[in-house]
């Protein structure tokens, strides 16, 4: 596994919050896109993120919590079931899932359980993103590019 070590730096997110398993969390999407498009809110520089909370080897997938995450410049007073916060930046551990999104799990897996402890860092106190660097809606799955980073101490 090839993992990098980034310093990211501070970032505003408008972002939908999702309850359930999270193969569901395109609703969460299509809250969040629908709110967006129409409002002008996509320029050259957003990036799309889903931050996840729980751990789905411990937590029942009714009660995993996720977020569906644009980058912003500023807060809109138009944003209806979207929600705003300022996310820290930090050290993380980054790599990169080529494919399907349904076979994220694998390399999550990989990741936190064969990576980390081999590589003598610890978790930090915080959520695992996901970045996803292509549109699902115009990009064959096996073509898929999603960076995974893990907060570090």
């Amino acid at each position: 596994m090839d993992v990098k070590i980034w310093t990211l730096d501070p970032m505003k997110l408008a972002y939908v919050e999702h309850v359930g398993p999270y193969t569901e969390v395109d609703q969460a999407w299509g809250k969040l896109c629908g709110w967006a498009g129409p409002n002008g809110i996509y320029n050259e520089r957003t990036r799309f993120f889903g931050i996840y909370h729980d751990n789905p080897e411990e937590v029942p997938a009714a009660e995993l919590r996720s977020e569906a995450c644009i980058t912003v410049d500023n807060e809109s007073d138009n944003a209806g079931v979207v929600k705003f916060k300022d996310v820290p930046g930090g050290k993380f551990a980054v790599t990169t899932h080529l494919g399907p999104y349904d076979t994220l799990h694998d390399s999550w897996v990989e990741f936190y359980m064969k990576w980390l402890p081999a590589s003598g860092m610890e978790h930090a106190e915080g959520p695992c993103y996901e970045q996803y660097m292509n549109d699902p809606n115009s990009t064959k799955p096996e073509q898929l590019v999603t960076l995974l980073l893990m907060p570090l101490k």
